[in-house]
């Protein structure tokens, strides 16, 4: 499914980039549209329930060759696992929570690529600006601010 709710042709989708179009992949972008931001480990999960025998280095592989192709996004913020995102071309930019780990989508605020232009290119034609707001989501300042009494250890 795509965001409007029509189904998406992924094999052809692939087959247009160049790669075979395999039950891996089509699984994978599958479970992207569904699970957007999701880690390998996520994917596996998801992919499981239509492959059972699917392996994580399998996922790797498979999520590696749609990136390369430019069918997903691959997210990078800091230590954590990396995210995947079918890549919508519509540039939108991310919020991500450090606590949790929660990314959403936001939209860029002046509309069209790129919304942002560096002060210095070095002879780059720039095309696109990715842009991450790094902070805390409201349930993670409620939990910090109110830490539950399971979690706190009292000595005597």
């Amino acid at each position: 499914m795509s965001h409007s709710g029509q189904i998406i042709d992924w094999p052809s989708h692939i087959r247009a980039t160049g790669l075979r179009s395999t039950r891996q992949r089509v699984a994978t972008l599958e479970s992207l549209a569904g699970l957007p931001h999701a880690t390998a480990d996520e994917l596996l999960n998801q992919v499981r329930q239509s492959l059972p025998a699917i392996t994580i280095q399998s996922i790797y592989t498979v999520v590696q060759s749609l990136v390369d192709v430019g069918l997903v996004r691959k997210l990078e913020f800091g230590p954590t696992a990396a995210r995947f995102e079918i890549q919508h071309f519509d540039n939108h930019h991310h919020v991500h929570c450090r606590v949790c780990g929660r990314i959403e989508d936001v939209p860029c605020q002046h509309g069209s690529a790129p919304c942002m232009s560096p002060v210095e290119t070095h002879g780059m034609v720039i095309d696109t600006a990715d842009v991450v707001y790094h902070g805390t989501c409201t349930s993670c300042l409620d939990a910090l601010d109110h830490p539950t009494v399971g979690d706190t250890k009292v000595s005597a």
